[in-house]
């Protein structure tokens, strides 16, 4: 089956305010992206920033330093970048809010891109703008939705900081996603593997969810420093293993997700799989 695009979800080049990486960086990716189209979002490394922003911001925001909630790690990871090379240089379809949100049909999905570096409480404009985007979906054209973020909802390692995060982030707009039927969640920024179980809503499996992947093992050293919580009865699979993922739309009921390895001596073996279907 051919490939039909590549998303990106984040943290692509780690350039941090060096240019000339951003252009060596995609030098090395244009064996792919000059015969697929290539779909990012943002992570903290192309947009956090603790000043400088007033005026300036791609996103809109007006603070003079983004996003960054009393309970957040959101810091000065983007190297000064605040999203500008990034809005830059790439072209995303114009429903949302430039590359830092919006959403595209292809086939039979409709897939959501999110920005997990900005707010995602009700009063925020973003939480309106992917209200209005999933009370528009046409389930009969696009029956699958994916939503993509670079930071999960749902992850196992022990990095206290992180885990604070992922439990506001679901405090604030799990329950939306729930409401409208979301059939998958994609997101890296853990140098890492995770899927979940299917039908999480609440820490709890089979509970009217979805399944929730984490992909963020690339390129960028993966997390050996840190181990997976143990007793958290929704992980279904962990590895700490360079890969991709590629997902298989077959039909208006069935997905096949693969976790495939892109180094040593495994590379191109799939190492997880997983059939996802609906309704559920």
């Amino acid at each position: 089956i051919p490939i039909r695009a590549v998303h990106h979800f984040g943290d692509l080049s780690y350039a941090r305010g060096h240019a000339h990486l951003w252009d060596d960086w995609l030098g090395m990716i244009s064996v792919f992206t000059t015969r697929v189209p290539l779909l990012v979002g943002v992570g903290n490394h192309e947009y956090d920033h603790t000043g400088g922003g007033r005026g300036k911001d791609p996103s809109g925001e007006k603070s003079d330093h983004g996003f960054e909630p009393y309970w957040g790690n959101f810091g000065q990871d983007s190297g000064g970048e605040c999203g500008i090379p990034v809005s830059k240089r790439f072209f995303v379809p114009e429903n949302g809010n430039g590359v830092f949100w919006y959403s595209y049909d292809l086939g039979l999905v409709h897939t959501i891109m999110i920005s997990s570096e900005h707010s995602l409480s009700k009063k925020h404009r973003q939480y309106k703008w992917i209200e209005n985007d999933l009370q528009n979906i046409n389930r009969t054209v696009t029956p699958w939705i994916v939503v993509e973020s670079h930071r999960p909802l749902y992850m196992g390692e022990n990095q206290t900081d992180q885990i604070i995060v992922e439990e506001f982030m679901r405090r604030e707009f799990e329950s939306l996603l729930i409401r409208y039927n979301v059939d998958l969640f994609l997101a890296g920024h853990y140098h890492s593997y995770l899927r979940t179980c299917d039908g999480l809503y609440k820490s709890k499996c089979n509970n009217g969810g979805m399944t929730h992947i984490t992909v963020g093992t690339a390129g960028a050293r993966l997390d050996y420093g840190y181990h997976l919580i143990t007793g958290l009865k929704w992980t279904e699979k962990f590895l700490l293993e360079y890969g991709y993922g590629k997902v298989t739309v077959y039909n208006s009921s069935t997905i096949h997700w693969n976790f495939i390895s892109s180094h040593g001596d495994y590379e191109g073996e799939k190492l997880d799989e997983v059939w996802i279907r609906r309704p559920r």
